[in-house]
Formats: C-alpha cells, sequence, structure tokens
C-alpha cells in the first residue's frame, strides 16, 4: 500500500498537525477575505457590546440562547478593532482550537480527519459563519477527550455545564454523552457517573433558567412550533435530521421544500447504515440513537429549525466515531467506507459553499452600510422599517437607526417584535422632531408607493447574495 494511503488511513501525528495549520490559517484568511456578516452574526455582537453584563443575562431570554457565546463576546468587544474584523478573529479563533482538537488530540483516521473538517458543517456553517454553534463542537470534543483520556471527573463535569450553556442542542449533546457514561459506569466508574451527572443536571437548569420564556406569552408562542402534532410534522424532522445532513445537497432542503417519499427512505437507509457501523459496540449504539431521537423529538415538539440546527446531528455523528474508535476495536473495511461515504456528499456541499460565498455577497448589508457612511451625514436620521432585518446595516455603517413608532435610536432588536409600518405623516412629524428637512427610509423590500407618496428611490441593493438580503434606500423630504 502507498506509504501517503496508508499514513490516511492511520492516524498520522505529521498529516494531521499540517492539516491543523492549513484549514486554521486558511479559514481565517477566507473569512476575513470573503464572508460579509449577516444579522443573525451581528446581533449577538451587538447585544453583547451595547447592554451591561446584568442587562445582557435579562435580555438573552428573547434570544433563545443560553449565555455562553454572549460572556465570551463581551470580552472581545473591549478591543480597539474594527468590528466586523474583531467578531470574525473571536469565532476564528475558537474554530482554530476545535480544530486543532479535531486533528491533534482525537484519535481517528486522518482521511476521516479531514473529511469532517471540509464537511459543510464543520467548515462553512459553524467554521465560516460566526454563531456560537462552534462552542457545541468545540466542547463536546473536548469533553470526549477527557473521557478517553480519564482525566479528572469534575473538569468534565465543568465542561458539560459548560456545553449546556451553548445551545439547546448542546444540551441535547450533554445527555447522549451522560448516557455514554452511565452505560459504562461500575465500580469506580460509577462514582465518576454520578459526580459527572450532578454537573449536567446543573447545566440543565442553568440552561432553563436563562431561555425559559418571560413576557408576553403571544410573542413567546411564536417563536416555536405553531404546527399540530401530524405524521407531516415526524417526517419533516426525520428527513431533515438524517438525509438533509448526510445527503445534503442531493436531495431538495426539506425547510424550504418540504419532504417526499424518496427523502424517507433515504432517511430509514441512513439510519440503518448508522447502526451497522456502531452495532459491535452497544453502548455507542444506544447513546448515538438516544442523542439522534433526541434532536428528532425536539424538531417535532419545540423547534423544527433548519440544515444549521440538523447538522448537530453530523456532529453527534462524529462524536459517536471517536468513542468507538478510541478502544482500538477492529474496523473492517467495509465499515471504513460505508463512514467514508456518510462523509462525502458533506463534504462536497462545504466545498460548493466555499466557492459560492467567494463569488457572491454573504449579504447586502455591508455594501449599504458602506454606502450610508460615506453619503449621508451623521445628523440626518435613518428611519428603518423592519429592525430585524435592518440591523446588520447600521452595524456596518458604524451608527444607530431610528425606528417608529417610538423614534428611538437601535443597533439590536428582540427577535420576537412585530414589524411596525409607519405612515409618511408620521415619518415627517418625526423629521420636523429632528430638525431635519428630510429622513432616509431603509426598507428590506421595496416600499408601497400609496402608503409614501413622496418617497423617492436614491438606490436598491438588490445584487445576487447568498441569504438574499436586499435593501432599497429612500429618501423623503419633509412635507408641510
Amino acid at each position: 500500500m502507498n506509504l501517503t494511503l496508508q499514513r490516511l488511513l492511520t492516524d498520522s501525528k505529521k498529516i494531521n498537525l499540517f492539516f491543523w495549520i492549513i484549514t486554521s490559517t486558511g479559514l481565517m484568511v477566507y473569512k476575513l477575505s470573503f464572508h460579509e456578516l449577516w444579522k443573525d452574526e451581528w446581533q449577538a455582537w451587538l447585544v453583547a457590546r451595547d447592554l451591561s453584563l446584568s442587562n445582557m443575562l435579562a435580555f438573552i431570554n428573547y434570544e433563545g440562547h443560553p449565555s455562553l457565546w454572549y460572556l465570551y463576546l463581551k470580552v472581545w468587544t473591549i478591543l480597539p478593532i474594527q468590528e466586523y474584523i474583531l467578531l470574525q478573529l473571536s469565532h476564528g479563533v475558537l474554530v482554530a482550537v476545535t480544530l486543532y482538537y479535531l486533528f491533534v488530540r482525537i484519535s481517528l483516521p486522518t482521511l476521516w480527519k479531514i473529511l469532517i473538517s471540509l464537511s459543510y458543517f464543520i467548515v462553512f456553517e459553524y467554521g465560516v459563519i460566526n454563531r456560537g454553534y462552534i462552542l457545541v463542537i468545540l466542547l463536546s470534543i473536548i469533553a470526549l477527550d477527557l473521557i478517553v483520556r480519564n482525566k479528572r471527573s469534575w473538569i468534565l463535569g465543568l465542561t458539560l455545564l459548560l456545553l449546556c450553556q451553548t445551545e439547546a442542542y448542546g444540551v441535547i449533546i450533554t445527555a447522549a454523552i451522560t448516557v455514554y457514561l452511565f452505560l459504562n459506569s461500575e465500580g469506580k466508574k460509577l462514582i465518576l457517573f454520578r459526580k459527572t451527572i450532578l454537573w449536567s443536571l446543573t447545566g440543565l437548569f442553568l440552561f432553563v433558567f436563562t431561555v425559559f420564556p418571560r413576557g408576553n406569552v403571544d410573542d413567546f408562542t411564536r417563536a416555536y412550533n405553531q404546527q399540530s402534532f401530524s405524521i407531516n410534522v415526524i417526517h419533516e424532522s426525520i428527513q431533515g435530521h438524517l438525509a438533509n445532513v448526510f445527503t445534503i445537497g442531493l436531495i431538495d432542503d426539506t425547510a424550504s421544500n418540504g419532504v417526499s417519499l424518496f427523502g424517507f427512505m433515504i432517511s430509514i437507509l441512513l439510519f440503518s447504515i448508522l447502526v451497522w457501523i456502531f452495532i459491535r459496540d452497544w453502548r455507542v449504539l444506544l447513546s448515538m440513537i438516544f442523542g439522534l431521537l433526541a434532536f428528532i423529538i425536539f424538531g417535532i415538539l419545540i423547534f423544527s429549525g433548519g440544515v444549521r440546527q440538523w447538522g448537530m446531528v453530523y456532529l453527534l455523528f462524529v462524536l459517536m466515531l471517536i468513542l468507538s474508535h478510541y478502544k482500538k476495536s477492529k474496523w473492517s473495511l467495509y465499515r471504513y467506507i460505508l463512514v467514508i461515504t456518510l462523509m462525502i456528499a458533506p463534504m462536497v456541499h462545504g466545498i460548493k459553499a466555499l466557492i459560492t460565498d467567494a463569488q457572491i455577497p454573504f449579504s447586502n448589508a455591508q455594501e449599504v452600510g458602506r454606502f450610508i457612511k460615506e453619503n449621508i451625514p451623521d445628523n440626518v436620521p435613518v428611519v428603518v422599517i423592519n429592525k430585524f432585518e435592518t440591523a446588520p446595516v447600521g452595524a456596518y455603517a458604524g451608527r444607530s437607526l431610528y425606528e417608529l413608532p417610538s423614534g428611538e435610536e437601535f443597533t439590536y432588536f428582540k427577535w420576537l417584535e412585530k414589524v411596525y409600518i409607519p405612515t409618511e405623516s408620521e415619518i415627517s412629524l418625526f423629521a420636523r422632531f429632528k430638525n431635519v428637512g428630510g429622513i432616509v427610509l431603509l426598507s428590506p423590500s421595496p416600499i408601497d408607493p400609496k402608503r409614501f407618496p413622496n418617497a423617492v428611490l436614491w438606490q436598491e441593493f438588490s445584487n445576487e447574495n447568498f441569504k438574499r438580503e436586499n435593501y432599497w434606500l429612500y429618501s423623503i423630504p419633509l412635507t408641510k
């Protein structure tokens, strides 16, 4: 067998170190060179930057995410560097550490590590896009590294507690790891399990306390699944968490195009393959099935999600490979090939996503922000329709925007706020209040000329972009 191929099929330290340096450096350069931030990325940064620590912790129940990502970002917000660069750097550091654990600390065949690092979920959805999901990956891999190296239980427990403070999906991953520890608990390991589960339960309590909806009940009910329980909802969750993960790009996106018989059949086939891969280690198999069912049930009952959320199943798959492989049990060639087969589609889709993001903007928000910065004086208010869609423009422009009817400045938004569309008379009244001769109106879609008869389209930003974040700028003169 060729020496290079043999090293790829084993765990080659030299190749691992080389690929860690190349992928970490390459991703950081790519992010800073090609990736434009969109609203989901800016939102957490703006909340961390503009709210005090106590107000931030009180606010994040509107976000639906626990506190760890926001606390991490808050440390970075004090640095005197351009914010869009700082946000990418803060996330890129976590990506680099995650890849270090994957390539250097964890024992898996080098070829698997390369395919995992290039998968759509690792390289793009969690590697290029600057969201807190990277903490789920990092902390879960650290937890498994501690397990396989048999480190002190309190360090593992603390890691699992922090993992619960990343996302709801981090809680599910914690539960799957805890199930694995339970199934392996006997003798001294039972004491380890008892200590660890206390940390996990504490993490679950903090998670619920942090994100449990408080406030307007009607608003919060709109944030979660409103579909009635049905076969179609079950089908959607199964297809999303299986077919849209391991055959991503080969079948239609379930969130956009709905379910299909073909997608369901592929999902059942994929589940059978997963069972066959892990069947020789019943503890890993049961932990994997527990985690997968938990993801599917969460999608059915609470939040259906999309590719970003479904990608957590890919992480679960990688974690189970780590647990199954570290015991040095003999793997047949067929199992190696099946694992590689499940990694091909995510890898191809990841490379396609990188190419697309390099060819077209991820969002048009940066272009609009630059235009506002260069052409609109600071004393001229920019009023927006839809804070949710327009907040990233203000971040790139380096200024606050205004909302009506309150007339207040804002930088971030509440996810559950309803969109208010002002009348032209309200805008004129606001112009008088600000003692200016007119207002600039920013909208994420063309406005109704009947509602705004004196509005003049100034600039349209609707070029092709990854997230379809388009904007229209209008000037509205003060009317008598």
